[in-house]
């Protein structure tokens, strides 16, 4: 799915297009400077610098929905923690997990989970100063689809792909990636934990393996930064689940081991990142 960002890349670079060979027409009498093109190349970098490269928390949360998993009660991270964060990993790392969070109730049309989940989620997103990353009537909109499922997902979806967005533009792809760390951390929680009977359930077990892919990828855009301060032990964390992930390389299930360690291991990961 592509971010309203990369659409805007995409309808300039076709306008520059148009605008240039309008100018070169009207202009042929005279002496033309070359209008600035946007490349090509230049585009694809735009797109793939910027845009969200996971898949959404929602593909998660509805994957939940649509096996009739039922809606868990306190499952999810305390939303009132949110005000006890105040180191910047902290706050990066719990608001990639109020995104998940967010996105299971909106997923379940938990009215009043959705409105707790949106304060700690822009508490967090204003201290790691992500304000110019949202559109100015961000709150109207909110509020005014609490009960549009369909439109509030495509806001919230929108509101989060822009923040890491924002945050690459800015140059802080470690925080974009902490906050990528504790979406992904989240939604694998909610689908080990979502049942006493995990290994049960073909279902859940296809939903936990839909996720290895976009684990592995996170581990590999964070390899870059394996060695600085603020990255170093979420990498070692995702590094860990995904060494679980691959003790059955290339089959399309789990075995129980596979799925009790994998429980276990993100359950140590998500207490030590909600404590912090």
């Amino acid at each position: 799915m592509k971010t309203s960002k990369t659409l805007k890349i995409i309808s300039l670079a076709l306008i520059s297009g148009l605008l240039f060979a309008g100018i070169s027409s009207c202009t042929s009498k005279r002496s033309k400077k070359e209008a600035p093109k946007v490349s090509e190349e230049t585009i694809k970098k735009e797109i793939k610098e910027y845009s969200y490269p996971l898949p959404s928390a929602f593909e998660v949360t509805n994957m939940l929905n649509e096996i009739e998993a039922s809606f868990i009660v306190g499952i999810t991270h305390n939303p009132e923690k949110a005000e006890t964060y105040f180191a910047e990993k902290s706050k990066a790392i719990n608001l990639g997990i109020y995104t998940a969070d967010l996105a299971y109730a909106t997923t379940y049309n938990q009215k009043a989970e959705i409105e707790r989940f949106i304060k700690a989620t822009e508490k967090l997103a204003m201290e790691l100063d992500l304000k110019a990353a949202f559109s100015e009537d961000l709150p109207e909109q909110l509020e005014a689809n609490m009960d549009n499922k369909e439109k509030l997902v495509e806001i919230v979806t929108e509101m989060f792909q822009d923040a890491y967005s924002y945050l690459n533009k800015q140059g802080r792809t470690e925080v974009s990636y902490l906050v990528l760390a504790g979406t992904v951390f989240e939604g694998l929680y909610l689908t080990t934990h979502i049942s006493e009977n995990t290994f049960q359930d073909p279902k859940l077990i296809e939903t936990i393996l839909f996720q290895k892919s976009p684990l592995a990828e996170l581990e590999k855009m964070m390899e870059e930064y394996k060695d600085s301060e603020i990255l170093k032990g979420t990498y070692e964390d995702l590094k860990a689940v995904n060494a679980i992930y691959s003790m059955e390389e290339g089959t399309t299930s789990m075995t129980k081991e596979q799925v009790e360690m994998l429980s276990s291991t993100i359950s140590k990961i998500r207490e030590k990142n909600i404590q912090e």
